[in-house]
């Protein structure tokens, strides 16, 4: 929730430079950016299993967007301080496309814009080089029918 509201408010951010409203860029970067790049770090870390050997593919390049957007902040942080629309402007879009970069490599973009967040456990079945459990189950169903036809002879 936090990564949407985010990214839903990025494009008010934008405004707000453009009519030097500093207060209101100032709360984006201090409050709702800031909150948003430790879940954005969290995520990742999660997808990655937490020290098993699940490998996600696309788990560095998140990570790498999640990093490039908390540089943004800090750079966004400091040129409301000097109220220099160009860096703000500069900024903001830094982390406009670290955010989209996040998102996209995450498949969190949805019909809602990113309502449909991927549960960590659906990421690491469909990242698996083996889908063991689907391969169990057709065992098991082929069994079942064994059984089922041994037991009607």
């Amino acid at each position: 929730p936090r990564i949407k509201k985010c990214s839903d408010a990025m494009p008010g951010v934008a405004e707000s430079i453009g009519v030097e409203d500093w207060g209101a860029v100032r709360d984006f970067a201090t409050a709702v950016a800031d909150d948003t790049i430790l879940p954005m770090k969290l995520y990742v870390s999660s997808l990655t299993g937490g020290g098993t050997s699940v490998k996600v593919g696309f788990a560095k390049e998140m990570m790498t967007a999640a990093k490039s957007f908390e540089k943004g902040q800090a750079a966004l942080v400091k040129s409301v301080d000097k109220k220099d629309v160009a860096k703000s402007s500069a900024a903001l879009e830094g982390m406009a496309e670290a955010m989209l970069a996040y998102r996209t490599s995450g498949r969190l973009l949805g019909p809602d814009g990113g309502g449909d967040i991927p549960s960590v456990d659906e990421i690491r079945r469909s990242t698996m080089r083996k889908r063991s459990s689907e391969v169990f189950e057709t065992k098991m169903k082929d069994r079942d029918a064994r059984v089922k036809a041994a037991a009607g002879n």
